[in-house]
């Protein structure tokens, strides 16, 4: 064909085609001129590099939401048609411009790629039904499966850090199993609780599962539980806005919601106690609302209670049990199960009996006229660390019940005198047989249960009580078989003395009298012979050639240094003694605290410088430093102890030969010199308290009173045990040695116990005697 012929057909299409456009390119009226293309069946277009279906069912179409809208009402920018190939996407924010606007601010962004589209929830756009319809992808029953689409994907998780598990979660729960299995439920599903369109994150304060919102959340369902919830504690800490208030989800969970009584629950029976412990046991929270149970959890596990929840006991109970579900109170609040006038109900719904009983009992009338004072369950068995009676540890067991648990009203001044009980019950209860052996562990004697009962304690003027007249010889038969009617009239727990009319009376003051007139009289009889045998002994040995052992000065130190330590040791333990026979003894002389002070300090002035003067002398002094070097330890004394002890028992026929000192008297001195410097210290700290919180922390005045108080101890024992045997209970000293006064020491004694010293002494005389 020639180059003109073609470019003559050419020309010829082109006028074709503009003759074609000019006669068929018209304004669309209606959907029916869509259809003319778009209802082909099998009418394609290539859309992204893609071949893909251009097909619009106008039947299914007509019934849905947009069966009123024409097709170039969401395709705006086609006016006619034919139009061109490449259209805008539609807009839906021309008709939904309030969900745009939540989208924009939700974690679906509505300009973000990654997120959904609306088709993505809704559907195709030309299939889009009500969400009421059943066949909608938006029904309520659907909702898992459209969020599933990216919740449960991995990849889109990974991108997102969208928690992999709460799709798969929430299938398992109450909510998700009600709608997997019902179609017509309307359980919670993913938009119930995280909304439509304005999707927010948890932590955002408008976010429907916010921690401040999540109440009304759940009352979208469960408004009689919301009503309650917000009346409680933890209800009224949310309203204020804290964030670590409990809400529902921090108790049921979020997506992992099961019924309380799936094992795997958080509030399941065996987990609850868990559950309130993240918060009750974290010392954070707890100062931070001014709660003192941070510890509780800890004292609940290990509680009767606790003991049998893990055994499996469905009736053992929790805290939920004590302080109720959603309408948990602060105790103080009249209406909490925890209050003071509810307990015994509280704890009733387990312990009918004994509820029935104390309701009756002199404590439970009490305590419902609302004496605070009236002891409820918890304040005789605990509160949360509640025991078995046969336990040690617990309150009411045989060791604590009279002492710790009853003897803590029965004792106090102020319920005695406001209820007007006797307040000598507790006191001479413990001075009968009973008390005694109760404080030597003794487990079958009678303790306060035994006879005024454990939860029905009636006034000892209602017949029906076990300690009243008409049941005493019973309850006293328990454990006393075939005793008579005279117990009742033997006083009990009750202060004889003050039976004027009674003979039993006159006992204790007649053997007072007594004590005193025999017992005064023994002692002045043997002090007597006790004296006469000192002046025997030291009129004998007077007698005898004696050698200076001490000077006068030597003696006056010792003296003064064994009267201030008499002092001290008799006025400081009467401190950490005070309940003790011989300081009640001292007190009816007048043996006060003010005069047990001075008296104290006195002493303490006396032997530090007593000491002090000592060390100077023996520097100082010639003698006083020859004395100090005969005090000085040699290393041939350890054989000299050995010795000696292998002597005492027989193993040798001679003993050791000691110097000026042995190893005993070496031993004392050098303790003397280290328990003087630790006394005298800690002795100052504890004098000037407040002078040493200056230089000192708290701790380490606190180590200084425990080591005075048990340097004293050790140095007293010594006292007694070592230095008095030596001077005074010795066989070869006996009444006492006379050198502490005199001075002297006969040349028998000092050859027998210092046989090198003596030798040193007669090669002295000896060479003074040849050379006058």
């Amino acid at each position: 064909m020639s180059k003109c012929r073609l470019e003559y057909y050419a020309v010829l299409l082109i006028i074709c085609a503009n003759i074609h456009l000019t006669v068929f390119s018209q304004e669309i009226s209606d959907n029916a001129s869509c259809m003319e293309c778009h209802g082909v069946q099998d009418q394609t277009a290539e859309i992204a590099g893609r071949k893909t279906s251009i097909f619009v069912d106008i039947e299914k179409f007509n019934a849905t939401i947009h069966q009123d809208l024409s097709c170039i009402d969401c395709h705006s920018d086609i006016s006619e048609f034919p139009h061109t190939e490449k259209l805008e996407k539609v807009d839906c924010s021309e008709c939904h411009d309030e969900v745009i606007e939540d989208l924009a601010v939700s974690v679906h962004p509505s300009n973000s790629e990654e997120a959904p589209g609306c088709s993505d929830c809704h559907g195709h756009a030309h299939n889009i039904l009500s969400s009421d319809d059943p066949d909608s992808i938006a029904n309520h029953k659907n909702n898992l499966t459209i969020c599933s689409k990216c919740h449960d994907n991995n990849d889109m998780q990974n991108e997102t850090n969208i928690p992999d598990s709460a799709v798969k979660t929430y299938s398992n729960t109450v909510h998700g199993k009600a709608n997997l299995l019902n179609e017509e439920s309307k359980a919670a599903s993913c938009v119930d609780c995280h909304g439509y369109h304005k999707i927010l994150h948890s932590e955002n304060p408008e976010s429907l599962v916010h921690p401040s919102m999540v109440e009304k959340t759940c009352a979208k369902c469960h408004q009689e539980i919301s009503e309650i919830y917000e009346k409680s504690v933890h209800g009224k800490t949310v309203k204020k806005g804290l964030d670590d208030a409990a809400t529902c989800t921090s108790c049921h969970g979020e997506h992992n919601i099961l019924s309380t009584d799936d094992t795997a629950s958080k509030l399941s029976h065996k987990r609850v106690s868990y559950l309130c412990g993240k918060c009750h046991f974290d010392l954070t929270i707890m100062d931070k609302y001014g709660l003192s149970s941070a510890s509780q959890e800890t004292l609940f596990k290990g509680s009767v209670h606790a003991e049998e929840v893990v055994k499996g006991n469905p009736d053992a109970p929790t805290c939920i049990n004590c302080h109720g579900y959603h309408d948990t109170l602060a105790l103080s609040d009249p209406a909490s199960p925890s209050n003071f006038m509810h307990v015994p109900e509280t704890c009733g719904q387990c312990h009918k009996t004994e509820k029935e009983q104390y309701l009756q009992s002199v404590h439970g009338v009490s305590a419902m006229q609302g004496h605070k004072d009236a002891p409820v369950c918890t304040d005789c068995h605990g509160e949360h660390s509640i025991l078995r009676h046969t336990d040690e540890r617990s309150p009411v067991s045989m060791l604590n019940l009279s002492e710790n648990t009853c003897g803590r009203c029965h004792t106090s001044i102020v319920i005695n005198d406001k209820y007007g009980i006797s307040d000598t019950k507790v006191a001479n209860y413990f001075d009968s047989y009973h008390g005694l052996a109760l404080q030597h562990k003794s487990r079958e004697v009678a303790d306060c249960a035994s006879c005024h009962g454990y939860h029905l304690i009636l006034n000892s003027s209602n017949p029906n009580s076990t300690v009243s007249k008409e049941r005493l010889v019973e309850t006293c038969g328990k454990c006393h078989p075939g005793v008579g009617e005279n117990v009742l009239a033997a006083p009990i727990h009750s202060d004889v003395t003050m039976r004027s009319k009674a003979i039993a009376a006159w006992v204790p003051r007649i053997y007072l009298f007594l004590i005193v007139v025999v017992i005064g009289g023994m002692l002045l009889h043997n002090g007597i012979i006790f004296w006469g045998k000192i002046k025997e002994k030291f009129h004998r040995e007077k007698k005898l050639l004696s050698y200076t052992r001490f000077t006068r000065f030597e003696v006056l130190l010792h003296i003064l240094l064994t009267v201030s330590f008499i002092m001290l040791a008799i006025s400081g333990f009467a401190l950490t003694s005070p309940k003790s026979w011989w300081v009640t003894l001292l007190s009816y002389v007048y043996f006060t605290e003010p005069l047990r002070g001075l008296i104290h300090r006195i002493s303490g002035i006396v032997l530090t410088g007593t000491s002090i003067l000592y060390a100077i002398y023996m520097v100082a002094a010639k003698r006083g430093r020859s004395e100090f070097m005969a005090f000085l330890p040699k290393w041939e004394e350890l054989s000299h102890a050995w010795n000696f002890i292998l002597f005492h028992l027989g193993k040798r026929s001679e003993p050791p030969k000691f110097d000026r000192y042995d190893y005993m008297e070496k031993m004392e001195f050098w303790a003397l010199v280290w328990g003087v410097i630790i006394m005298v210290v800690t002795g100052l700290i504890l004098w000037f308290p407040i002078t040493s919180f200056h230089y000192l922390p708290k701790w380490a005045i606190d180590i200084a009173e425990l080591i005075h108080y048990y340097e004293a101890v050790l140095a007293t024992l010594a006292i007694v045990v070592w230095h008095l045997f030596f001077v005074m209970f010795h066989p070869d000293q006996y009444p006492m040695s006379m050198t502490w006064l005199t001075g002297k020491m006969t040349e028998e004694e000092l050859q027998h116990h210092h046989p090198k010293e003596y030798e040193r002494l007669m090669a002295s005389k000896n060479k003074t005697d040849e050379n006058p």
